[in-house]
């Protein structure tokens, strides 16, 4: 069975290879437009130490003064070793602003599964509370009961590529998509990988929308509550193969579980 690519920014890579990649690739947004920050004041960028410094791989998503969500594929790598991350908020610019927080804690889900790609969703800690302003907030996460129909339209935003193993954008994109119905979007992975429960999958049409390579960890925000985290996908803005994140109200329990090991 082929892998599916997941969306990473490491190096890069959004679409499903085979095998996955030990640390995915982030992807950016693809026909989407550029977005002030005080527009999406939730989202992060996941940053990892290099050789030069602190480099973008990931999306991270604000959800308290010293939590977020991001991909576990993002950050499994980083268990032990949480002082080698750091996020960056309140910024449009992908490399410059904002401001800077070391992380002290990477909780990925206990059964995130790199082969079947579920559980794909962790909690960050930062070690100083994040200070709130028109340009950084936290955004809401749904219950379990949270109600999310077919053809809801919700927000995607990142610094990824814009477009599949294309160059990263310099500032942040967003783009408008719509909750695919989920028997349409398994039968569409079917070859490829199985779409469970814990996951939702949404595209963008006319142009064809998507998130990509280095938007992983990132936000699918809809109402003010985020509903999904960027998680993997065969290229990006397929027709024939919606995006698939992370349903984040299947964690709420999980979530608020873990903050309470944060604070």
């Amino acid at each position: 069975m082929q892998v599916p690519f997941l969306l990473f920014l490491a190096c890069s890579s959004y679409v499903l290879s085979s095998p996955v990649p030990e640390t995915a690739d982030a992807a950016r947004i693809v026909n989407g437009y550029e977005v002030d920050i005080r527009e999406v004041p939730y989202q992060a960028s996941l940053r990892r130490r290099v050789v030069s410094g602190y480099a973008h791989m990931c999306g991270a998503v604000i959800i308290s003064d010293r939590g977020l969500l991001t991909a576990a594929h993002c950050v499994v790598a980083y268990v032990g070793s949480p002082s080698s991350l750091r996020v960056t908020v309140g910024t449009t610019s992908r490399v410059t602003g904002g401001r800077t927080h070391d992380i002290s804690r990477v909780l990925p889900h206990e059964q995130y599964s790199a082969d079947t790609l579920q559980h794909d969703i962790a909690v960050l800690g930062t070690t100083r509370a994040i200070t709130f302003s028109t340009s950084i907030a936290p955004v809401a996460i749904p219950r379990e009961s949270f109600n999310l129909p077919v053809g809801t339209e919700a927000l995607v935003s990142g610094f990824g590529t814009t477009s599949y193993e294309g160059p990263s954008s310099s500032v942040l994109m967003a783009a408008q998509v719509k909750i695919i119905d989920q028997q349409t979007c398994l039968r569409a992975y079917m070859r490829i990988a199985a779409i469970t429960d814990g996951m939702v999958c949404a595209l963008g049409h006319n142009p064809l929308r998507d998130a990509c390579q280095g938007d992983s960890g990132g936000p699918l925000v809809t109402n003010n509550h985020v509903v999904g985290i960027v998680s993997w996908g065969e290229g990006c803005a397929s027709s024939q193969y919606p995006g698939v994140y992370t349903r984040v109200s299947m964690y709420y329990t999980w979530i608020q579980q873990r903050m309470t090991l944060i604070n």
